[in-house]
């Protein structure tokens, strides 16, 4: 069930929406301040992470149901540090906050590499196959076992801010709960730090505007990953699944172009239906993907910035830095691109599609960086194209082999073009490319001044199918309490 399944649009979402504000509306009467009370709303969106994760990862859920509970008492554990100040105490310091702070992150350490490397449940895959569509996802990787590169990431963050100080931990339990298993961004993110989200757990505004846009955001993602991505997946896998001596150019460089447009739509269509589920609900999640054509940059902020908040790198070798320090933040960003390939799992490809990018980011930093900064800006971009493809080549073959073969199938070293053997562009596909193309070019900044128009009238709409339904529903009662 992810976010494009029948069962998630027209069963699980409107019951989790609906169960979710009838709650807030029914425990909110007589709040002074106008805002929502979300404590009862809140065990409603726990559980439907729960169910959520239940879906595609069955009893995995129970463990990170468990896990959320015990970060949630070990939280308040740490919270004790900033209850009575050494400064005022220096008699009675405690070392329980320290020790909860180690055990919380090394057990958040121990959980990811031992359900990332090993399946405790013999006999029972962590996701279903079938039911998540890894054939189309670009990225099985990145959703198994569901949700735990994500919940690992939100469980440092939890701890981390409340030992630093800069988040109270809440004493209501499903304050925390939800913020470690909110299932929009469950499957790819983006990540979420909890001193920005913390102020809105207990309470928040939710209004018709933020709806609008929640709906509008969730639409165009929707419309990423399922009219294109999933378009385009079965033209990207034939065309890698060839065997070498039937790879010919013309497949190779289709091939290449619809999993360049199938990765980056599926991925940023999901942040994009996050986000979006986000302000349904009364979040303002970050920005997880800006730029298609910005890969380094603009791909994965809010992971990139997790680790610079979190594992200390220092990613930024920009002004007032001496030659020691630029090269310490080049090794720093190829470090950030394998961890980050470790992250999302095991095996050559991740590690090489890792060091490739990471190269190419240190690259920037000597000379060469410089000159790039003074070419035109189409040839900027149609650099980065060149480089990002020639990373996917490595993170989709299946071997060094593979790869080798791909990129001399690319140069025209490979088989001759067959009559017999037509390319596989149907017009859908032949569709896909052309609107992934023009929507992944720098080529409509103009579009976003006609988001506030589209919000308008998806407002109008929401308003007009309300009232429909309330003079429907009122009628219905009133012909019932007819004798």
């Amino acid at each position: 069930m992810t976010f494009t399944d029948w069962r998630f649009l027209f069963v699980f979402l409107p019951v989790v929406l609906g169960l979710h504000f009838l709650a807030a509306r029914l425990t909110s009467r007589g709040a002074a301040d106008g805002r929502l009370r979300f404590d009862v709303a809140n065990w409603i969106l726990v559980a439907g992470g729960l169910a959520f994760l239940a879906v595609g990862a069955g009893r995995f859920a129970a463990v990170l149901g468990g896990a959320a509970a015990v970060l949630y008492a070990l939280g308040r554990g740490i919270a004790g540090a900033h209850r009575r100040p050494p400064a005022v105490r220096p008699d009675r310091i405690s070392a329980v906050p320290e020790i909860c702070f180690s055990l919380a992150i090394t057990g958040s350490i121990v959980l990811f590499v031992f359900f990332r490397r090993l399946n405790p449940f013999a006999g029972e895959a962590l996701l279903e196959p079938a039911a998540f569509g890894l054939a189309a996802f670009p990225a099985p990787g990145l959703l198994a076992p569901l949700g735990l590169s994500v919940f690992v990431c939100h469980a440092v963050s939890y701890v981390t801010d409340v030992h630093r100080g800069e988040a109270a931990a809440p004493r209501n339990p499903v304050h925390a709960l939800t913020y470690l298993l909110l299932f929009p961004f469950l499957v790819v993110g983006p990540i979420v730090r909890f001193r920005d989200v913390s102020a809105h757990l207990a309470a928040r505004q939710v209004g018709m505007a933020a709806f609008a846009y929640g709906v509008r955001r969730f639409t165009i993602g929707l419309a990423k990953a399922w009219l294109i991505a999933e378009t385009l997946a079965p033209p990207a896998a034939l065309a890698f699944s060839m065997p070498a001596g039937a790879l010919d150019a013309a497949h190779a460089w289709l091939g290449l172009a619809c999993f360049t447009l199938q990765i980056y739509f599926a991925l940023s269509g999901y942040a994009d239906m996050a986000i979006g589920l986000g302000r349904m609900l009364g979040f303002r999640l970050p920005e997880h993907f800006a730029r298609p054509h910005g890969f380094w940059r603009r791909w994965a902020m809010t992971l990139v910035a997790w680790f610079d908040a979190y594992v200390r790198l220092p990613l930024r070798p920009d002004v007032g830095r001496t030659a020691g320090r630029e090269t310490q933040a080049v090794l720093s960003l190829l470090l950030l691109f394998l961890l980050i390939a470790l992250w999302h799992g095991p095996g050559w490809p991740l590690l090489l599609w890792g060091a490739w990018h990471g190269a190419a980011v240190a690259l920037e930093r000597t000379p060469w960086g410089a000159v790039l900064a003074r070419l035109p800006a189409p040839v900027r971009h149609g650099y980065v194209l060149l480089v990002v493809a020639a990373g996917w080549i490595l993170f989709r073959a299946d071997s060094p082999a593979d790869a080798v073969v791909f990129v001399r199938a690319l140069a025209g070293l490979g088989a001759q073009p067959s009559l017999n053997d037509p390319l596989p562009l149907t017009g859908g596909v032949q569709i896909a490319l052309a609107v992934g193309a023009v929507a992944a070019a720098p080529l409509l900044p103009a579009v976003s001044r006609w988001s506030v128009t589209v919000d308008s009238i998806a407002t109008a709409l929401q308003m007009i199918v309300t009232a429909a339904a309330l003079f429907v529903w009122t009628r219905l009662l009133r012909q019932g309490r007819r004798p």
